[in-house]
């Protein structure tokens, strides 16, 4: 019964910030109105729908330190980096087939390339810090400069064409939804906006806010409930985070994803994938850490059972990386089976961390052995 209540939360909580995306984008859509082509995907909507891992890797890091809660936030990152790159361009190809505007994907190379490039570099240099086990100011705060050298190569390199800029008219809030309706559907402007006319500055500026509270609290249950299910499973925490959990605090960026590919935003889809990822592993892991650093006035030390998982993890993710960039990259496979690539790697991922399961299983059973030989023969 107790499983079965950390289920059903961990359901509820990604449904609520599954629901809440829809306001987010409406809000992230006028405030990025004026941005050129692919920059708002890899910026407002990657860091908006990112906060779910963000607010994790707090949550974890500050409240379950003693369980190990940097390892906990850390997988929930990793796990939420393989699950972007690879699960995400497969709704996006998935949506475009089902809606029959395959055949209009379009996205600009030279921005895939800069942020894979980018990407790649990034996850290496976090999987260098980690294998060391110890996480010092310094190491964070290059994780954090790496996004603020992102930001400011995207705006600034290369230079684009704007997209047809979008005057305030263009965004409306008519909307004859009833109450209760607004209120399941968590739709934040028909709720505290009531049936306003137009969007501006001040409500869509406040609808964020309102998302990033919101994702707060869901993350809250998120982490304890994945406590919970490790330890009633008897599966390490940062199993349940690098699978159940990132996957519950991927949904933001799947939804905004492949909403932007129905109205024919490739690039915004796209770069929302790897924009949310280099977000993930520079911001959502180096700031939490670097605040604990300067709280604490120490490094932060991983126990050695996290590092060997994460060396034993560092390969696997940046080589899924590496492929899903060269698959983009490649013209000759069509979208179709670039979609199955996708969705393949993901499956070979959950099969590694299946085995992981296994393998503590066995080194469990294999200790509980000796300490009962160990009784026995006392």
């Amino acid at each position: 019964m107790e499983i079965l209540r950390h289920i059903c939360l961990l359901f509820l909580s990604s449904y609520i910030i599954w629901k809440v995306c829809d306001s987010f984008q409406q809000a992230s859509r006028f405030l990025g109105r004026h941005m050129p082509n692919g920059t708002r995907g890899a910026t407002i909507n990657a860091i908006g729908s990112s906060f779910p891992e963000f607010i994790t890797s707090f949550i974890a890091i500050f409240e379950y330190s003693k369980n190990d809660g940097a390892m906990f936030g850390i997988s929930n990152t990793t796990g939420s980096v393989v699950y972007n790159i690879t699960i995400i361009p497969f709704f996006v190809i998935f949506a475009c087939l089902i809606f029959k505007n395959l055949h209009k994907i379009k996205f600009d190379k030279i921005i895939l390339i800069r942020d894979g490039v980018f990407l790649i570099t990034t996850q290496v240099y976090l999987m260098m810090v980690l294998s060391s086990g110890t996480i010092s100011i310094s190491s964070s705060l290059i994780l954090i400069a790496f996004y603020v050298l992102y930001l400011i190569i995207i705006f600034n390199y290369p230079k684009r064409a704007k997209n047809k800029e979008k005057t305030v008219d263009d965004f409306s809030l008519k909307n004859s939804k009833h109450i209760v309706v607004a209120v399941k559907d968590m739709d934040l402007f028909r709720i505290f906006f009531g049936k306003s006319e137009k969007q501006n500055f001040l409500n869509s500026m406040i609808v964020l806010f309102l998302s990033i509270v919101i994702f707060y609290f869901m993350c809250d249950i998120l982490v304890s409930s994945s406590y919970a299910l490790s330890s009633i499973l008897n599966v390490p925490s940062y199993l349940v985070a690098m699978t159940v959990t990132a996957l519950a605090t991927s949904v933001p960026d799947t939804i905004l994803s492949v909403k932007d590919a129905r109205a024919g935003e490739f690039d915004d889809a796209i770069t929302n994938a790897f924009g949310s990822n280099i977000f993930n592993i520079s911001f959502c892991i180096g700031f939490p850490i670097f605040i604990y650093n300067l709280l604490y006035n120490s490094n932060l030390n991983l126990s050695l059972t996290s590092i060997d998982s994460i060396n034993h993890l560092k390969n696997i993710s940046i080589f899924l990386v590496i492929l899903v960039v060269g698959t983009f990259i490649i013209k000759k496979i069509s979208w179709i089976t670039k979609g199955l690539i996708m969705l393949l790697a993901y499956i070979a991922f959950l099969t590694y961390v299946g085995l992981e399961i296994d393998n503590f299983h066995s080194k469990d059973e294999t200790m509980q052995h000796h300490r009962y030989l160990a009784n026995f023969s006392s």
